[in-house]
């Protein structure tokens, strides 16, 4: 079998691929903002919203299912279930891909109405056949994560996102030169994630079809070995993927559910054009710096769920210990910098991308610093999720995401229904939602792992490192008024606070250079 890589060294590649991949998402929906409006990006976030949803629907499971599975069958050397575990699910879910896709072109005017935003038919349909092209990388993805390589998918993200950019930005500027109305504009941009994941795909299946030989069966496994019954191993695919797909459903869901209720109840006191104007803050422009950093910590859990599977099939307690000790300190230790760090630049972030959007920008600011400490609850949520996912638990998350799921929603409806919180009731919402789901995801990690994590090192550390960084940065803009409020600033900014949060890191003995090699090893 293949050379494995350490899953934080996994990590890294899915780190770095995923800031490349959000920094073009970024620059792909920056000047798209400035080209159509805040009001218009209200449609692609309405209809990016149903396309995620249905996306989860129809895709998410497989890679995490398929990883699981074939992690498991490597450590336990039943290579044949492999091919077969592949083979199969590459039907099953390409065919169901292809029926989900079908039925939102088919049912698009509806999905659009139901948005609360008739003019998001076109993003609907344009993005539709997505969620075909998904399926088909999804498949292959779980097969080389299940081999701890996470370079393909790291390498298919790229393409993805580099295309979106290239086609999505040339169509868009070409049909508002011809003078096309921003709805169509915005639906012709759309057009070019789907591209994305065309070429995506196209290029997993020719890293499939022409893998090394170190990913292929030989005779003499092939004749030795019994495989297991395709019943069985579907059997035990679902197991692993149907819990995440619900889970992945459920949290998707909350998405749809801030596009329908914050529209929905803010139009009955600001009407419908401010109602969206406040969404496309929310969601095109505070939501998109939110995720630049995510990336870092749910690139962690991604990787993690392979080398977990490995080891718990073949009983490696210790391995199991080490690897989630590694895990959820270092989710910890980047979650809370980033959230820290960016609340204290949330302002100089959003300057710096929409320099001639100055309204749309003070309404996001706050917005942003809402939702920016969110990233600590998401970020280690995901990374809890995917252990429990590898060992067997999947159905778990479920239960935590279902819960979060409830409480964000009446939250966002009760919240954004009042006038005076209006849109800041939705980022809100989320920093109650989450920190229920992580709760109850280290409860169960608990009883059923009997681990806990060392509460000094995951959370009263980073923490006094991050305030740190924070009156660090806040000091420097003190300081320097004029560096600071240039459009540029927000890099100073950005390296004064990492220095020192990484600095108080060391001091106070959180992390140390043996322990920072020790994480590159391979498994």
């Amino acid at each position: 079998m293949s050379k494995k890589q350490g899953f934080m060294v996994g990590a890294m590649i899915l780190s770095l691929s995923g800031f490349l991949v959000k920094l073009i998402g970024a620059v792909f929906k920056i000047p798209l903002t400035n080209l159509v409006g805040t009001e218009a990006m209200g449609y692609f976030n309405s209809a990016y919203s149903i396309y995620v949803f249905l996306l989860s629907l129809a895709t998410s499971g497989i890679p995490t299912g398929i990883a699981a599975m074939v992690s498991r069958s490597i450590a336990l050397r039943q290579f044949r279930d492999v091919k077969n575990m592949v083979r199969m699910a590459f039907v099953l879910f390409v065919i169901f891909g292809l029926v989900i896709s079908g039925a939102g072109i088919l049912f698009a005017p509806q999905l659009a109405e139901l948005m609360n935003s008739a003019d998001a038919y076109y993003c609907v349909v344009s993005i539709m056949p997505a969620i075909f092209f998904m399926s088909i990388v999804s498949v292959f993805r779980g097969f080389f994560q299940g081999h701890n390589n996470m370079t393909p998918t790291a390498i298919s993200n790229i393409i993805e996102a580099v295309v979106k950019m290239a086609a999505g930005l040339g169509i868009a500027y070409f049909l508002s030169w011809k003078g096309y109305p921003p709805a169509q504009v915005v639906g012709g941009a759309i057009s070019g994630i789907t591209l994305g994941t065309a070429l995506s795909a196209l290029f997993m299946v020719f890293r499939y079809l022409f893998r090394s030989e170190t990913y292929r069966l030989s005779l003499g496994e092939f004749v030795r070995e019994t495989p297991t019954p395709k019943k069985k191993l579907l059997q035990q695919f679902f197991l692993i993927a149907f819990p995440v797909m619900i889970s992945s459903v459920t949290s998707n869901l909350m998405s749809a559910v801030d596009a329908f209720f914050v529209v929905n109840r803010m139009k009955t006191y600001l009407g419908v054009e401010m109602a969206n104007f406040n969404w496309g803050c929310y969601g095109s422009m505070a939501l998109t710096i939110f995720n630049l950093p995510s990336f870092l910590i749910i690139a962690i859990g991604t990787s993690l769920v392979p080398s977990i599977s490995s080891a718990f099939a073949l009983r490696q307690q210790r391995q199991i210990r080490s690897s989630l000790d590694t895990a959820i300190k270092f989710s910890s230790i980047l979650a809370f910098g980033c959230a820290f760090g960016l609340n204290a630049v949330a302002e100089n972030s959003l300057y710096l991308f929409y320099p001639r959007l100055p309204e749309s920008v003070q309404v996001a600011t706050p917005l942003l610093e809402i939702v920016s400490f969110a990233l600590i609850s998401v970020g280690l949520t995901n990374v809890t999720a995917s252990i429990l996912q590898a060992v067997g638990k999947a159905y778990l998350s479920v239960v935590s995401v279902a819960v979060g799921a409830a409480i964000k929603t009446v939250f966002t409806y009760v919240l954004v229904g009042i006038p005076e919180l209006n849109i800041h009731g939705a980022p809100i919402a989320t920093n109650i939602a989450y920190p229920v789901m992580l709760i109850l995801n280290l409860l169960f990690i608990r009883k059923y792992l009997h681990y806990s994590p060392k509460w000094g090192q995951v959370l009263f550390k980073p923490l006094v490192a991050a305030l740190g960084c924070f009156g660090a940065v806040k000091g420097f803009t003190a300081l320097f008024p004029s560096l600071s409020a240039a459009r540029f600033g927000v890099f100073p900014l950005i390296l004064v606070g990492g220095i020192v949060y990484v600095v108080l890191l060391f001091f106070l003995k959180c992390i140390n250079i043996c322990e920072i090699r020790k994480i590159f090893r391979k498994n």
